[in-house]
């Protein structure tokens, strides 16, 4: 038949296409040759079988032939694929690793969050974040009260500061319903060891005379961690607007403090009686509670209130807490509570040893810190009444914007042996005030 030609020829080029497949086909070269021989041997066969006509015969092939040309297209696409999986041999598991990175994420977000516990477990510490500081009216630590509620004139605020996203107006909303809070701070100004590995156990307290007792059963300052506890009266809570170079502020102003002007705050707290306090059989030892019960005689001069009075006088915003700020309506009224501020402070002032007898020697000059050298040169060109010059034997102690002069007399009569060496019955006598004014 003149057909079977052409036939023939085309299934033999079918032949040729799959018998020529390289190695990386997912079907081998020998299983296609396999099938294109069989197609062809199957074509021809069927158009030699002398039962059917030749235009069935032709029909027949015409339908192997299609078949086998399906076939080696299905061929040709695995061997494209194969080719660029050969090209890109990290594509599928690039795909996994993001099906798997997907897996993770969503696994971890089932998860609890850490704790507290897991991150100490990891590195061994805490970390704590500051959320505000501390303006009062002490910048050394030399003379700041013990505690604050033995001094309810001395005045200060926190300065709360903005944590991430939160609203420092809306962490005190309902605060002003308390009376009094907690503070929890750290003791920055201590002075560190040269040796880490140096950590002292026991402590000197003033009112042992010289005697040790462990540092868990003091109230020093000198701890394994620098942090403290103080509890201060809320006098008023302050929002200062924003301004076009200020952010909006938060100020808590507080009273009967103890605390170091810059002191950084970890945490605030509403005191409550009901937990707070304790039934009146509480036990201390006779050394804190005659500590409790000594105060030093203090004699505030005339030459000392006519000092503070020019001063008020002349500026009725010279002191940075007290005045009509702060509620005194007059100078006579802020004269007169911040004496009584500074005859607290000076009252309880008890000192080391060593501190106690620099003072009774009138060797103890606040204006030679470097906190507040910066203000010293001020109050030695005040025009205020007296000398300007600090006498020998003066001591010196700065309280909000002023630097006070006095005296201390070393007591013959004392009721308490320990008061000896802790100056706690000596006798202060305030000379003169001075204006501490920034440079």
């Amino acid at each position: 038949d003149s057909h079977l030609p052409a036939l023939a020829q085309r299934l033999l080029h079918a032949r040729a296409d799959v018998t020529t497949m390289p190695a990386s086909w997912s079907v081998t070269p020998g299983t296609a040759l396999a099938i294109a021989t069989a197609a062809t041997a199957v074509a021809i066969a069927s158009s030699l079988v002398p039962s059917l006509s030749v235009q069935e015969k032709l029909r027949r092939a015409e339908e192997r032939c299609k078949h086998l040309e399906s076939q080696v297209a299905v061929l040709q696409r695995q061997v494209k694929e194969s080719a660029n999986q050969i090209l890109d041999p990290n594509a599928d598991i690039e795909k996994q690793d993001d099906i798997t990175h997907d897996a993770v994420v969503q696994q971890q977000k089932k998860q609890q969050p850490p704790t507290i516990e897991d991150e100490t477990q990891a590195d061994g510490g805490i970390f704590l974040k500051r959320v505000g500081t501390i303006r009062s009216i002490y910048r050394l630590c030399v003379g700041t009260p013990r505690q604050g509620l033995l001094c309810p004139n001395a005045r200060g605020c926190i300065e709360l500061d903005k944590i991430g996203d939160s609203s420092s107006a809306s962490s005190v909303i309902g605060l002003e319903q308390y009376s009094h809070i907690w503070i929890i701070f750290v003791f920055h100004l201590n002075t560190k060891s040269s040796n880490p590995k140096r950590i002292k156990s026991k402590i000197a307290p003033p009112a042992l005379g010289g005697k040790k007792v462990g540092i868990y059963a003091t109230r020093s300052p000198h701890r394994y961690n620098p942090i403290g506890i103080t509890l201060c009266k809320i006098d008023r809570i302050e929002k200062i607007a924003k301004t076009k170079h200020t952010e909006e502020r938060i100020q808590i102003h507080i009273s009967g403090l103890d605390l170091v002007d810059g002191t950084p705050v970890l945490d605030i707290k509403p005191f409550v009686p009901t937990y707070d306090s304790v039934p009146m059989d509480v036990r201390l030892p006779s050394w804190v509670e005659g500590g409790l019960a000594t105060k030093r005689n203090v004699v505030i001069g005339q030459d000392a209130l006519d000092d503070l009075t020019v001063i008020l006088e002349k500026d009725k915003n010279a002191l940075q807490f007290y005045g009509q700020r702060y509620g005194e309506k007059t100078v006579q009224e802020t004269v007169e509570y911040a004496v009584e501020c500074i005859r607290q402070v000076l009252a309880i002032d008890v000192r080391s040893n060593f501190q106690t007898k620099k003072a009774r020697e009138g060797k103890f000059q606040a204006e030679r810190a470097k906190r507040l050298q910066g203000a010293a040169a001020a109050a030695a060109a005040d025009g205020g009444r007296g000398t300007n010059a600090v006498a020998s034997d003066v001591c010196t102690q700065q309280l909000d914007n002023l630097l006070i002069q006095y005296v201390v007399d070393e007591t013959s009569d004392t009721k308490r042996s320990t008061s000896v060496g802790s100056g706690a019955e000596d006798t202060v006598t305030v000379v003169s005030i001075k204006l501490l004014e920034e440079e």
